[in-house]
């Protein structure tokens, strides 16, 4: 009860799920706990430097913090290879709780070198505590989970950093800041307790904190190998890891220009080391006021509504707007403002939006790239910064003309920036991708990617018409080879068992004189021979007249013998020239009570694609035994025959099942004319054929991904589907709290099925249908976290306006939640 109650609490200010709350708040006091100390430590480290060394040599300091982190990184990793994840948190806490300690106590010797040792610490305070944070939160939560808490996490920082700097500030006014680094070194034995309960919590759930394996007792395992040089060459050989390094890269250079601008201003105008430190506490606090509820109330609605590449625009326009200001008006004030904007999105929605980047990345490599892009490539950024200011040191410049000339460098960078963000919000979509798999193929896909259906049937019937016909059997061997099909192989299959078989000739049929076209089948054959002397037959005038004799005899023969001659003067006819009287006779043939004569007219006419046949084999589709025959005849008809087919397709007075069947045909044919009829029938809003209407187009789209689909119809139809899924679900919920389990439930939940099929089989018509299907495979099929990657690639790839009608339906929510959000979707569109 009080676990519901604390639930309810939350879930005001922020999206949170029940048996989320006590873990989301662990990570808002760990955050803060790094945070507050580190705004205390902060303010420190700048106003000593200033004070005992000065503005100008500032560049050095950064360039001199990039070439130490390099070390601090490679000994870093050392460690993570021999230590579990979750011990060397607190490992390190406690380090820096005994380094803290100890800079307490020189300070008070003070000696000259402290402040420059002190500020490489601090540095290296941040880099490590602030990068295990956030490997923590990418190892414990999945993508969802993460855009949903994000803003929550990071709201703890933020408030730690704004309580920092007013404390600092509070006690450097009242010239007591000497027991500031003690209040520090407190919080960070809370936060020892604090990584203590987060690592105890999620044993339960999982061995380690971490779902990386780390090298333990006495037994090497997957991440072995975690020293500096395995680091860089697992984001070497990534190109989404190589673009996040760059982003981070450019990332820090700009702010390291932002920062040496506003420390210069600062230490211009202000002097005094207690007015320093107060002047840095209440700073760093009051930059960080808006953030943090900026953080607590909107980063994660912000990123959820307008997805990744849009939150990454806005820190770097913002940022690039303030650089071009000062470039053209180098008002000292402004400098200012832009240190201020910088801190407050660099610690709010840009933070939360660079973590998300790495949340697809699998544990191993994501574990090993965080390592070498939040610890190294951050301060190497730094040292590539100071390498662009010390450009400066030697020359004889005015402040305000320096200012200017850093901010056009830094304007140049945001725009390098930009560009990248564009380059990896989209890699983002492809590594999202990489982690859902494909679940299952088509059928139909898969089999005509694995099977030649008509040469599989071909060979077969040749094999059969061994012992029904030899005339069949010629024919069939006619047929393989003028498809060039008659291999080895198939002449040894045909050939099975009938060692003395000989075929006769063609001129038996036509009662003439007997002359063997075709040897036995075990010696070779001469095929050139064979399609000549064949085709001088059929053109013959005398033998077209025999033929038209023979089929009247044919046609009046009930007997066995006579189904098998019918069988045989229609595989023939298909043989035959297309200004044969003969060709005429076949419907008769095809609508012959004989399914094995009907199969071989219907073949025929296949070949001969003849419009007179057409209305004969859509009546075909009449009969179940008939009907996957006459099928394949009319989809080899091609694109020819569609216009006849749409008219049976929207012709009410046609049996429901016969246009069925024509809408899988079109789907067969598969040409943009084809399509833009099932869509036209598809807006005439049939009901009944709705779902094969849905099912052709999605065939279409699989099959042939150039075609284009009317977008205004497809997008009406799927908010038609949508409200049929909400109502349907309603009506479900309703049913289950009535007890109707066993009677209405089942009928429901299949209707629910078919329902969610058909919009994602829509939306596969207007956005990349691999995409698509991968996502509804691992929702329909997949474990928590493919649904979370699956949702998270949804996310990525449909409009806004989409997703917010798609979402409830596929999102994890409970019943009451999702009943919630269907109410409100069917009041958004009532009139559909």
């Amino acid at each position: 009860m009080v676990k519901n109650r604390f639930q309810k609490i939350l879930s005001v200010i922020v999206e949170i799920k029940p048996g989320e709350e006590i873990l989301a708040l662990l990570f808002f006091f760990y955050f803060f706990l790094i945070t507050a100390p580190y705004s205390i430590i902060k303010s420190i480290r700048d106003a000593r430097y200033l004070e005992d060394v000065g503005s100008i040599w500032l560049p050095l300091a950064y360039f001199l913090t990039a070439i130490l982190m390099g070390f601090v990184v490679a000994f870093h990793s050392k460690l993570l290879a021999k230590i579990q994840s979750g011990i060397l948190v607190i490992f390190s806490l406690i380090f820096f709780i005994l380094t803290c300690f100890l800079f307490w106590v020189l300070f008070l010797e003070r000696w000259t070198w402290v402040p420059v040792v002190f500020y490489f610490w601090a540095n290296i305070f941040v880099a490590v505590l602030v990068t295990q944070f956030w490997i923590l939160v990418n190892d414990v939560f999945n993508p969802r989970e993460v855009k949903r808490l994000i803003g929550f996490f990071g709201s703890g920082g933020i408030l730690g950093g704004v309580f920092g700097g007013l404390l600092t500030g509070f006690l450097a006014k009242f010239k007591i800041s000497e027991f500031l680094l003690l209040i520090a070194l407190g919080m960070l034995i809370a936060g020892v307790f604090v990584v203590y309960a987060i690592n105890s919590r999620q044993m339960k759930k999982a061995p380690l904190v971490s779902q990386i394996k780390i090298r333990g007792q006495g037994k090497q395992e997957e991440t072995s190998g975690l020293g500096f040089k395995d680091c860089f060459d697992t984001v070497k050989k990534d190109y989404y890891l190589k673009l996040l390094a760059a982003v981070v890269l450019i990332t820090w250079i700009v702010s390291t220009l932002i920062d040496w601008q506003s420390k210069n201003v600062i230490d211009q105008r202000m002097s005094g080391l207690k007015n320093l430190i107060a002047f840095f506490g209440y700073f760093n606090a009051g930059v960080l006021i808006l953030p943090f509820f900026l953080q607590l109330l909107m980063t994660s609605g912000l990123i959820k509504r307008y997805g990744i590449r849009f939150n990454l625009m806005v820190y770097p326009i913002i940022l690039l707007l303030g650089s071009l200001g000062v470039a053209i008006a180098p008002i000292l004030l402004f400098a200012i403002v832009i240190k201020a904007n910088d801190k407050s999105l660099s610690f709010s929605l840009n933070q939360s939006v660079r973590e998300l980047l790495y949340i697809p990345i699998s544990p191993d490599v994501k574990y090993k790239a965080k390592i070498f892009i939040d610890m190294f490539i951050n301060r190497f950024a730094k040292g590539v910064g100071a390498l662009f200011l010390m450009i400066f040191i030697p020359l004889r410049l005015g402040i305000q003309l320096r200012i200017q000339l850093v901010s056009l460098v830094s304007a140049l960078f945001i725009f390098g920036w930009i560009f990248l963000n564009l380059k990896i919000s989209r890699e983002y979509t492809n590594t999202v991708k990489q982690k859902l798999e494909a679940k299952w193929n088509r059928a139909d896909r898969l089999v005509a990617e694995k099977v030649d259906v008509d040469y599989t049937k071909l060979v077969f019937d040749t094999i059969e018409s061994k012992e029904r016909s030899s005339v069949l059997y010629a024919m069939h061997l006619f047929d393989l080879i003028k498809e060039d099909k008659l291999t080895p192989e198939v002449k040894k299959l045909i050939s099975y068992k009938s060692d003395e078989l000989r075929v006769s000739s063609l001129g038996a049929l036509f009662e003439a004189e007997e002359a063997t076209l075709v040897p036995e089948v075990d010696v070779s054959l001469d095929e050139e021979v064979l399609k000549k002397e064949i085709k001088e037959i059929m053109s013959l005038d005398v033998y077209q007249e025999v033929m038209e004799g023979y089929f009247e005899k044919a046609v009046a023969d009930r007997s066995k013998e006579g189904e098998v001659t019918k069988m045989e003067l229609a595989k023939a006819i298909g043989l035959m020239e297309p200004h044969s009287p003969l060709i005429q006779k076949l419907e008769d043939l095809i609508q012959d009570e004989s399914p094995e004569v009907s199969r071989y007219a219907m073949e025929s006419a296949a070949k001969l694609r003849r419009r007179e046949y057409v209305p004969a084999l859509i009546q075909k589709l009449h009969s179940p035994v008939a009907e996957e025959d006459a099928g394949a005849a009319l989809e080899k008809f091609g694109p020819k025959i569609v216009g006849t087919l749409a008219d049976y397709l929207g012709d009410k007075d046609e049996e429901m099942e016969l246009r069925k069947e024509v809408a899988s045909i079109l789907a067969r044919i598969g040409t943009q004319e084809a399509a833009d009829f099932l869509t036209w029938e598809l807006a005439e809003d049939r009901g009944d054929l709705d779902t094969e209407l849905i099912d052709a187009l999605d065939g279409i789209r699989s099959k042939t991904p150039e075609i284009q689909f009317q977008e205004p119809v497809i997008k009406a139809k799927t908010a038609k589907e949508v409200k049929r899924y909400c109502e349907t679900f309603i009506r479900f919920y309703e049913s289950q709290k009535k007890g109707e389990k066993d009677k209405a439930g089942r009928i429901f939940e299949k209707d629910l099925i078919v329902f969610r099929l058909n919009i994602f089989k829509l939306l596969g018509l207007i956005y990349p249908h691999e995409d698509i299907f991968r996502a509804y495979q691992n929702i329909r099929t997949g474990t928590k976290d493919s649904v979370a990657y699956a949702v998270e690639l949804l996310d990525n790839v449909l409009k806004r306006e989409i997703k917010d009608v798609i979402f409830p339906i596929v999102e994890d929510l409970s019943l009451e939640e999702r009943l919630r959000r269907f109410q409100s979707l069917l009041e958004a569109f009532p009139d559909i």
